[in-house]
């Protein structure tokens, strides 16, 4: 977990692993530790807690990993998907106002004509 702890940039998080880390050294259970931190969704508990029970810790944990990575992809593209449609939104919205700044002036002199 020191090394785990070395590569976060967040003190938020480093606070929570030493937290962890301090209960594991104490005696506890890594998922229960977990669980107390509130770093991890319950899913991602239930895999380090069946993992601990059977012995197979590393592979559920790396299990626990994909599934958080593919929860992440699902929204960077659904906001991803958001930007196009609000890009054009704005364009358009620029756009109109760059063509009626330049025609209420041409209707205000037809208006003066008459």
């Amino acid at each position: 977990m020191r090394l785990a702890r070395g590569t976060l940039g967040a003190s938020p998080l480093r606070a929570a692993l030493d937290e962890v880390a301090r209960r594991v050294r104490e005696g506890s259970a890594l998922a229960p530790a977990l669980a107390a931190s509130g770093l991890l969704p319950p899913v991602a508990l239930r895999l380090v807690a069946g993992g601990e029970r059977s012995g197979r810790l590393a592979e559920m944990l790396e299990r626990a990993a994909e599934e958080q990575e593919s929860e992440l992809e699902l929204a960077l593209e659904t906001a991803a998907g958001l930007v196009g449609p609000l890009a054009i939104l704005l364009l358009g919205g620029l756009v109109l106002f760059i063509v009626l700044a330049i025609l209420l002036p041409i209707f205000e002199l037809n208006r003066l004509v008459r």
